[in-house]
């Protein structure tokens, strides 16, 4: 005891404490560690681009870059929030098609375009819900449930239109996707204010903090009173919504609403930045932020090629070694965590 009569902190506590101090701070510093390297990658290429042909650090086609990643990144902070729950969706590029192909038939079936926009996100509501339902209550993997989903809306897309593209949109639709402040598209605000929006929700909100739980350990969060199943259903729901709403953006950009649009390949990119931005497959780990960076790699790689003169094909085998490598990385973070009981 001290003079004053209370206790003196022990020796081994302040130790305890310390190396819990410690824990921490690596944990935090290495949640942002892949994000660093991958901002050098970035910057890296662009010098690499830029040496070879200085066009690639024009102003002009910066912003093509940056226009190119934003229905990409505004799909991938949606499946960011999916992927930290521990799910994972695939039926994102359908449900991209199938968004825009319903709010163009409303729009040239007469509907006023900004009701026929809420449409189009309530068929991605309704997507991504029955994509939770089969899930939870049918006790179908994830993987499974939202293949089956890509499939049946690409299905009713396609029957939907009589596979032929819808277009035939007034000017003030067109103008929520091709229009443009001084030389910057809408899409780059849209992007933004979404992503800051996400970011918003997974880091500093209830529902975030719940995501993140469920994806670390559904046993435990179940026990600890957060409602699993509504969790998935709300994260599926966003899902499929974000995805509508990429969609119909498109197709205000491009004049058409095409039910071959997104597919296969919107799909795996997205998933592809996702990943790559450091957000986990195993659940409870990743950042709005990371799958930003993951995008802009991912488009400045395809834009980078296009620049120099590059087959695009080679775009392919630049992406899956980044995406085994970061996979890889996941891996090595996790087992990690593990040792350290960080």
């Amino acid at each position: 005891m001290s003079p004053s009569g209370t206790a003196r902190p022990q020796t081994g506590d302040r130790a305890s404490g310390i190396a819990s101090d410690r824990q921490k701070a690596g944990l935090a510093l290495s949640r942002y560690t892949q994000q660093v390297g991958l901002v050098a990658v970035i910057v890296g290429l662009g010098v690499a681009f830029t040496a070879i042909n200085s066009a690639f650090a024009s102003p002009e086609n910066l912003i093509d870059l940056f226009r190119a990643v934003t229905l990409y990144f505004i799909v991938a902070c949606a499946s960011t929030l999916v992927l930290v729950g521990g799910g994972l969706d695939f039926s994102i590029g359908a449900v991209y098609a199938l968004g825009a192909v319903v709010a163009g038939l409303l729009i040239t079936g007469g509907v006023p375009w900004p009701v026929a926009i809420l449409g189009g996100i309530g068929v991605g509501v309704l997507a991504g819900t029955i994509n939770a339902a089969v899930s939870v209550y049918l006790h179908v993997p994830p993987l499974i449930a939202t293949l089956g989903m890509f499939f049946v809306a690409g299905g009713i897309a396609v029957v939907l239109t009589g596979g032929t593209d819808v277009y035939g949109f007034p000017d003030d639709f067109i103008n929520i996707g091709a229009g443009d402040v001084g030389g910057i598209p809408f899409l780059i605000f849209y992007a933004i204010g979404i992503g800051i929006l996400f970011h918003v929700i997974l880091e500093t909100t209830v529902f975030g903090y719940n995501i993140r739980a469920i994806g670390g350990n559904r046993a435990a969060a179940g026990a600890n009173g957060i409602r699993v199943a509504r969790m998935d259903i709300a994260l599926y729901a966003i899902s499929g919504a974000v995805a509508a709403l990429a969609g119909i953006l498109g197709a205000a950009r491009l004049s058409t609403a095409s039910p071959a649009a997104g597919g296969a390949s919107l799909t795996f990119q997205v998933i592809t930045a996702v990943i790559i931005g450091g957000t986990s497959l195993f659940g409870g780990i990743g950042t709005i932020a990371g799958s930003a960076l993951g995008a802009i790699l991912f488009a400045e790689i395809s834009n980078g090629l296009q620049v120099i003169n590059v087959n695009a094909l080679y775009q392919n085998i630049f992406v899956g070694v980044i995406l085994v490598a970061a996979v890889a990385i996941d891996q090595y973070r996790r087992r990690r965590r593990f040792r350290t009981g960080d």
